[in-house]
C-alpha cells in the first residue's frame, strides 16, 4: 500500500488526501451532532417531558377522585347515622339511612354507597346500588368480609381497595373506605362508610393517556402489581427487574431506561397519595429514537451530494496546485539531462516552491564553480600523478636516472631489514640476560627480606627479654623489703615474749603467797588456796607456752637470714643477667640496621634489572616495529607505484568526464572543457 501511494502523481495525492480527509470530516461531525442531539433529547424526556406528564396525569386522576374522598369522609362522620347506630340500628329508621345514601350516590353520581356499622355486638352492611338498598349481616369468618378487619388491623383513616361482592356482582370496584373518628364500647370505629368507583371509568381516564404514539399508563398497587393498564401496555409488575424495583418507594417523579420483552422502554412512575396507587407510564424508546436516525440518514445522504460536489471541484484545484511543481521538475530534469550548469531554474511561485527554486539555482552555482576548478585541476593531477610515478622509480620507461632511483631505493630498503634484523637478535640475547640478572637479585632480595625478618624477631624477642628481667629484679626487690620486715616484726614478737614471762614470773610469785596467807587463814582460806593454786599453774601454762613460742620465732628469724642472703645473691644475678642481655639487645639492633640496608640495596639491584629487563623489551618490541615498518615500507613503495598508475588512469578518466559539463565563463557565456 506504501509503495503504491509512492507511485502515485502529486495530483492524485492531493486529491484522494483532501477527499479522504473531508469524508472523515464529514462523517465524524455526522456521528457527534446525532449522539449529542440523542443524549439531549433523551435528556430533555427524563428530565422534563416524562416527569411533566406524569405530574398532569397523575394531577388529572387525583381531581377525579377528590370528589369521591371528600363524600366518603363526610358519610363516615355524619352524626346522623353515628346517632343511628348507637341507638342500635331499629329497622323502623332505616329509610332514612336509604335516603342518606340515595343524596350521596345522586349527588356524586357514584355506582355504589356504603355503610360498615358497628354498634359493638353486631356489625351490618349496607350497600346502595341502583336505586336498592341490601343489608346483611357481616361476620368475621366471611370472606366476602375480610376486607373490612383487615382494614381495621391498619388503622388507617381511610382506604381504596379493589375489590368485589355478592351485592357488586364480579366485577372489580375501587372501594373508597373512610373510618369514622367515633369509636365504640369494643374501640373500633362505629362505622366505616364509602363509595365505590366505577374502574371501567378510571382505567379509560388513565388507558387514554398517550405520549406521542406508543405511551401507555398504568395504575401499580403498594407491592408494584399493576391492577389497571391500557391495551399494549408491556409493563406488568415493577419487581420484574432491577431497574423497575428502584422505581418504587419514591413519592416524586422516578424515570428509568429498561429493556421489557425484548423492547426498550423509558419508564416514569409517581405515586398518588389520594389513590394510594402508582401510576406508570411507559414510552417506547425507538418512537423518540427513529426520528434522529432518519434525520442522520437524510443528512448522510445530503453530506454524499455535498462531498462528490466538492470532489468534482477538488480535482481541478489539486491539478493547479501541482502545476508549478510539475514545471518545476521539467525544467530539473532538462539540466539533469544536457548537464548545462548556466540554466536556471525559474518559477512565479513565491512561497516555500520558489524557496526550493533559489536554493536549487544556487546549488547549480556552486556546481558550476566546482566543475570549473575541477577544470582547471584536472591537468595539475594528471602532471602530479605522472611525476609520483616517476618518483617511486618503478615506472616502465626506459630512463637510466629512474632506474639508479629505483635500485637505491630497493637497496636501501633491504639494507635498513637486514640492520634492523641483526640488531633485534642482539637486544634479544641482551633482553635475556637482563631476565636471568633480574631473576637472581629477585632471589638475593628474597633472601634479604628474610634476614632481615629474622633479624627484627631477634630484636623484639630480646626486649621482651629486658622487659621480664626488669619485672623480675622488680619483684625480687620487693621480696626482699617484705622479708627485712618480716625480721623486724619478729624480733618485736620476741620483746613481747619477754614481757609475758615477767608478768607470768610474777603471777606465779603472787600466787605463792597468796598461797602462804590462805594457809595461814585456816579453814577459811582454803577455797582461796585452790585458787592461788589454779592460778600458779595457769602461769606455769603461760611459761611453757612462752618458751616454745620464742624458739619458733628463733627458727623463723633464723629462716629470715638465710632468705635475706639467698635474695640478695639473686639480685646480683638478675642485674648480672640484665647486663649482658643489654649488650645482646645493642648487637641485635646492629644487626638489624645491617640487614634493612642489605634488603634496601638488594630490591634496589632488583628494581634496576627489572628497570634494564622492562627497556630491553621495549627496544626488542620497537626493533620488531621498525622491522614490520621496513616491510611495510617495501609494500608501500610497491602500493605508490600501482597508486600513481591509477591516478594516471583516473585523472585521464576525469578530464573525460568533465568535458560533459558546460558552464558559464565570467563573461556570461556558455562554454565547455573542449573549448577551453
Amino acid at each position: 500500500m506504501y509503495v503504491l501511494w509512492n507511485r502515485l502523481s502529486l495530483r492524485l495525492r492531493l486529491f484522494v488526501a483532501f477527499g479522504v480527509l473531508f469524508s472523515l470530516v464529514m462523517i465524524i461531525s455526522l456521528l457527534l451532532q446525532s449522539r449529542f442531539y440523542s443524549q439531549s433529547r433523551v435528556d430533555s424526556l427524563i428530565t422534563q417531558e416524562l416527569p411533566a406528564q406524569l405530574e398532569k396525569l397523575g394531577s388529572a386522576v387525583a381531581f377525579q377522585l377528590a370528589p369521591s374522598l371528600q363524600v366518603s369522609r363526610s358519610l363516615a362522620a355524619n352524626s346522623f347515622i353515628e346517632r343511628w347506630i348507637r341507638q342500635g340500628m331499629p329497622e323502623s329508621d332505616l329509610w332514612m339511612i336509604e335516603a342518606e345514601m340515595a343524596r350521596v350516590h345522586n349527588q356524586l353520581e357514584a355506582g355504589i354507597v356504603f355503610i360498615a356499622a358497628n354498634d359493638g355486638q353486631r356489625i351490618f352492611y349496607h350497600h346502595y346500588q341502583n336505586g336498592q338498598l341490601n343489608r346483611r349481616e357481616m361476620r368475621r369468618n366471611n370472606a366476602d368480609d375480610s376486607w373490612y378487619f383487615r382494614y381495621l388491623g391498619t388503622e388507617a383513616p381511610y382506604e381504596l381497595n379493589l375489590d368485589s361482592n355478592e351485592f357488586s356482582g364480579e366485577q372489580l370496584q375501587m372501594f373508597v373506605n373512610y373510618s369514622s373518628n367515633t369509636l365504640n364500647n369494643t374501640g373500633e370505629p362505629i362505622s366505616v362508610a364509602g363509595v365505590g368507583l366505577d374502574m371501567l371509568h378510571l382505567a379509560e381516564s388513565v388507558s387514554a393517556y398517550r405520549l406521542g404514539e406508543g405511551g401507555r399508563a398504568s395504575l401499580a398497587n403498594q407491592d408494584g402489581i399493576v391492577e389497571v393498564k391500557a391495551e399494549g401496555a408491556l409493563i406488568q409488575d415493577l419487581n420484574s427487574s432491577a431497574a423497575l424495583q428502584g422505581l418504587q418507594g419514591h413519592q416524586k417523579v422516578a424515570v428509568a431506561q429498561v429493556v421489557q420483552d425484548g423492547e426498550a422502554l423509558f419508564v416514569g412512575t409517581i405515586w398518588i397519595e389520594d389513590l394510594q396507587r402508582y401510576l406508570v407510564v411507559e414510552v417506547p424508546r425507538a418512537e423518540f429514537m427513529d426520528p434522529i436516525s432518519q434525520q442522520l440518514y437524510r443528512s448522510m445522504l445530503i453530506s454524499f451530494v455535498l462531498l462528490l460536489i466538492s470532489l468534482v471541484l477538488l480535482y481541478p484545484l489539486a491539478t493547479s496546485l501541482s502545476r508549478p511543481l510539475v514545471h518545476f521538475q521539467q525544467q530539473l530534469l532538462g539540466i539533469s539531462q544536457t548537464l548545462d550548469l548556466s540554466r536556471r531554474i525559474d518559477v512565479s511561485d513565491q512561497a516555500e516552491l520558489g524557496d526550493l527554486a533559489k536554493q536549487t539555482n544556487h546549488l547549480l552555482e556552486r556546481l558550476s564553480h566546482i566543475i570549473q576548478a575541477i577544470f582547471r585541476n584536472a591537468d595539475n593531477l594528471s602532471e602530479s600523478a605522472g611525476r609520483l610515478a616517476h618518483t617511486a622509480g618503478l615506472v616502465n620507461q626506459n630512463n637510466d636516472l629512474q632506474q639508479q632511483v629505483s635500485q637505491s631505493m630497493a637497496a636501501a630498503v633491504e639494507q635498513m631489514s637486514s640492520s634492523v634484523a641483526e640488531i633485534t637478535s642482539t637486544m634479544e640475547e641482551l633482553s635475556a640476560s637482563s631476565t636471568q640478572i633480574a631473576d637472581h637479585s629477585q632471589s638475593v632480595v628474597d633472601v634479604a627480606n628474610l634476614t632481615l625478618d629474622s633479624s627484627k624477631k631477634g630484636a623484639q624477642a630480646m626486649q621482651q627479654l629486658l622487659q621480664h628481667m626488669a619485672e623480675i629484679q622488680q619483684d625480687n626487690a620487693r621480696s626482699l623489703d617484705e622479708i627485712m620486715q618480716l625480721g623486724a616484726k619478729s624480733k618485736q614478737i620476741s620483746k613481747v615474749m619477754d614481757l609475758i614471762n615477767t608478768l607470768a614470773d610474777q603471777t606465779k610469785l603472787i600466787a605463792f603467797n597468796a598461797a602462804l596467807e590462805a594457809s595461814s587463814a585456816g579453814d577459811s582460806g582454803k577455797r582461796f588456796s585452790v585458787v592461788a593454786s589454779e592460778i600458779r599453774r595457769l602461769a606455769d601454762s603461760v611459761t611453757d607456752s612462752t618458751f616454745e613460742i620464742e624458739e619458733r620465732i628463733q627458727e623463723i628469724q633464723d629462716s629470715i637470714s638465710r632468705l635475706v642472703i639467698t635474695s640478695e645473691k639473686g639480685s646480683g644475678s638478675i642485674q648480672s643477667g640484665m647486663e649482658v642481655s643489654a649488650i645482646t639487645a645493642d648487637d641485635l639492633n646492629a644487626l638489624v640496621q645491617a640487614a634493612t640496608k642489605t634488603s634496601n640495596a638488594a630490591q634496589q639491584i632488583s628494581l634496576s634489572t627489572k628497570q634494564q629487563k622492562t627497556a630491553s623489551s621495549q627496544v626488542v618490541i620497537a626493533l620488531r616495529d621498525i622491522a614490520n615498518a621496513s616491510t611495510h615500507n617495501a609494500q608501500s613503495v610497491r602500493s605508490i607505484t600501482e597508486i600513481s598508475e591509477e591516478m594516471v588512469n583516473m585523472s585521464a578518466e576525469l578530464n573525460q568526464l568533465v568535458q560533459e559539463f558546460r558552464v558559464a565563463n565570467p563573461a556570461g557565456t556558455t562554454s565547455d572543457r573542449q573549448d577551453q
